[in-house]
């Protein structure tokens, strides 16, 4: 008897889960960006968090930073640097924005490399990333 129920409680379980109601929602993705990929287009769904990555040298007082507006579809939701070798003061360092795609829209960040008392006219490296959100 045990051999027989437990094949029609799988089933039953099995034939519960198909025809319930409940939709089952995939986690929005989390897309990475680094200098790389400069230039490039990028295809994001709302919901999407989006991180851009860019080297910069500490110490240098270079740092990178938007060349104007980021695009009103998107939330920057934090901007963060970590050193890439531990204990080297001025070492390399990596500047991360964390975004999130909020509403459908397209547009382009645009990032510029430079000494901030010295301004963005005489930035010494570029990054621009054009979006798409669905």
């Amino acid at each position: 008897m045990g051999k027989i129920l437990i094949p029609r409680l799988f089933r039953l379980l099995l034939t519960c889960l198909i025809l319930s109601p409940v939709t089952l929602l995939a986690a929005d993705a989390t897309i990475t960006v680094t200098k790389e990929q400069s230039g490039r287009e990028l295809a994001l769904k709302v919901g999407d968090l989006l991180l851009i990555e860019l080297p910069a040298k500490g110490g240098t007082g270079y740092s990178w930073a938007a060349a104007g507006a980021f695009p009103p579809y998107l939330k920057l939701l934090d901007q963060t640097t970590r050193q890439l070798t531990e204990g080297r003061v001025g070492g390399p360092v990596m500047q991360v924005w964390r975004f999130k795609a909020e509403r459908p829209g397209a547009g382009e960040i645009n990032m510029a490399y430079f000494r901030s008392w010295e301004g963005v006219g005489k930035a010494v490296d570029h990054f621009r990333l054009k979006l798409h959100i669905e």
